[in-house]
């Protein structure tokens, strides 16, 4: 049992003090609606902690959480036998490895030592064992509130983009999303990588659009960076993309030559046609395929292997993948729309996946409505023509791309959606903000 009576005793104790540096930040806002919101944020969040503890401890009993425990826990003991095996949190994954199989025979947590994703999450969790007596559910705590904290940031951002405009709105869409707050809390890689990509976005607004520049933000924004990418590598990559959209458009609005503005982008197409040729883009492609491919099948087999044994916890789906670019090209709209509307309804086989199929059912429900509302082709223009719009679904479309190609089952999806899920949400509140200005007659002076 990975939850004994100690983290039972132990966790009001943290939860005071972590209410109290909540209770605190709250305080330095002078808006009573920002304090609310910051609290009820909060208390989701901690009751995100909770409850997904007690499911992986109780209904499933075993999941990648408690392998990560496992494994700081690993680290927590050797540092207490020997001080100086505390360097083995900072030298090479392949070195921390080497030196786990030295001392341990246990082959299954020997695999997660030599991913570096994996294993930086038992570093992580080796840490905090420090601050936490140990305990998995205390170690979910601070998991949780960095997560916490890092989407607080994200939604000042959001709010501050939005002018403000429907912040309750905002909030119920970006913090207080079931989804969001219950995957991004407990002892796992998406509560660390939501909560980093939250202070990175803060941060780069701070700097680019609010010109505040500071050496200690300089550094948070390296070191976050750097454990982004080594726990997922493709989140940093699909971020710069984003940026690079996002600055390309703010360039190119800043020409008031509409001929010259339209030169520059079709010879910005061109050149990256010509590099994705020259760089035999489509090689690349289906050797990314193909392991994929691989990869996923081996996914499949662990997976059937293990749900076999219990019926009602099957959830999922398939896609015929061939390793070809064509074969991509073709089904990136199936695999897009997968990951971002399904489960649907009837396909939920478990009271976890129901609740899932309803928030997708609302998430398309919602979009079909602005669209209405504001027209196909203004919806679409819109988004093109505003810059941090465009980042936000540039984000999400490679973000779903990526996800839905690899991910087969529909509890694992949800789980990594929430990476994308509040700036798809920020881009469908904004839109309707700018709508509801724009029908709204503004009141007579």
């Amino acid at each position: 049992m990975h939850i004994t009576l100690a983290d039972f005793l132990l966790f009001p104790l943290y939860l005071a003090f972590f209410y109290w540096r909540a209770k605190k930040m709250s305080n330095r806002y002078e808006e009573p609606d920002l304090k609310k919101i910051l609290l009820i944020a909060f208390g989701l969040r901690m009751l995100g902690v909770f409850v997904y503890s007690m499911m992986v401890q109780y209904y499933y009993g075993y999941g990648d959480s408690f392998t990560y425990h496992d494994g700081g826990d690993f680290f927590h003991e050797q540092i207490k036998k020997d001080f100086s095996s505390i360097k083995y949190l900072f030298l090479p994954f392949q070195e921390t490895r080497d030196w786990f199989e030295s001392i341990s025979m246990d082959k299954g947590l020997s695999a997660y030592f030599g991913t570096p994703s994996n294993n930086m999450i038992m570093r992580i969790s080796g840490l905090l064992s420090f601050l936490s007596f140990n305990k998995f559910l205390i170690i979910s705590l601070f998991f949780g509130f960095f997560s916490f904290l890092g989407q607080w940031k994200l939604f000042m951002v959001f709010d501050h983009i939005n002018k403000h405009r429907n912040r309750k709105l905002l909030a119920f869409a970006v913090l207080y999303s079931p989804s969001i707050w219950f995957w991004g809390s407990g002892l796992l890689k998406d509560s660390i990588c939501i909560g980093a990509i939250g202070f990175i976005i803060h941060i780069f607004y701070k700097i680019i659009v609010l010109h505040k520049f500071s050496f200690k933000d300089l550094f948070i924004l390296a070191f976050l960076i750097l454990i982004v990418t080594f726990i997922k590598f493709y989140i940093t990559s699909i971020l710069l993309v984003g940026f690079m959209v996002m600055l390309f458009l703010i360039f190119l609005k800043s020409i008031k030559n509409k001929i010259f503005r339209t030169f520059l982008l079709v010879v910005a197409i061109i050149i990256t046609g010509v590099f994705l040729y020259a760089s035999d883009f489509s090689a690349q492609i289906n050797d990314m395929a193909e392991e994929s491919i691989s990869q996923i099948q081996l996914y499949q087999q662990n997976y059937q292997i293990l749900q076999n044994s219990e019926e009602n916890s099957k959830a999922g789906f398939v896609f015929e993948l061939e390793p070809t670019l064509t074969s991509l090209i073709t089904k990136s709209p199936t695999v897009v729309f997968t990951c971002l509307f399904r489960p649907f309804l009837w396909e939920s086989r478990k009271i976890i996946i129901l609740f899932t199929s309803l928030e997708s059912t609302m998430l398309f429900l919602t979009i079909l409505f602005i669209m209405i509302k504001m027209g196909f082709i203004n919806f679409f223009r819109t988004i093109l023509t505003r810059p941090f719009l465009l980042f936000c679904f540039t984000i999400t479309i490679l973000f779903a791309l990526i996800i839905g190609f690899t991910t087969f089952n529909f509890g694992t999806m949800i789980r990594y959606k929430i990476i994308f899920l509040p700036f798809l949400y920020f881009m469908l509140v904004n839109l309707y903000s700018n709508y509801l200005q724009k029908v709204t007659p503004l009141p007579v002076q």
